[in-house]
């Protein structure tokens, strides 16, 4: 873990660069994590700090590390910075991408709790 907290920073440098490398290095990282990784059969009850509600299904089927990062991936979305939002965008669209093909589910199963109740503006009208 400590060696992708450094990361975060990258991803929010005014350099596209930086940007890119730190997502790269990011991505590569949690692939690592997550290759060793072993899914829990089944989920726990227990409220966390970092979690929304109750274990959503993030926690059973992703390392700590992931499970944090994507937890931090999102939250990086509501910067100010415009910087920290492109860097993190990217982030967390290439971890998803690459959970995606490693895990074979769709968003929901990743990101449960974060869509849960969430209906787009236009369904509203």
């Amino acid at each position: 873990m400590a060696n992708t907290l450094s990361l975060f920073w990258d991803l929010s440098s005014a350099s596209k660069k930086e940007r890119v490398n730190a997502t790269v290095k990011l991505v590569s990282s949690l692939e690592k994590f997550q290759a060793q990784h072993t899914p829990q059969v089944s989920p726990g009850s227990e409220d966390d700090e970092e979690n929304v509600g109750p274990t959503d299904g993030l926690d059973t089927l992703n390392a700590h590390d992931v499970v944090y990062s994507i937890r931090r991936l999102i939250r990086g979305l509501a910067s100010p910075r415009e910087s920290s939002r492109l860097g993190f965008g990217v982030a967390l669209t290439e971890v998803h991408t690459f959970l995606f093909k490693a895990l074979h589910c769709t968003s929901s199963h990743l990101f449960p709790s974060y869509f849960l109740g969430w209906t787009p503006s236009h369904v509203l009208k």
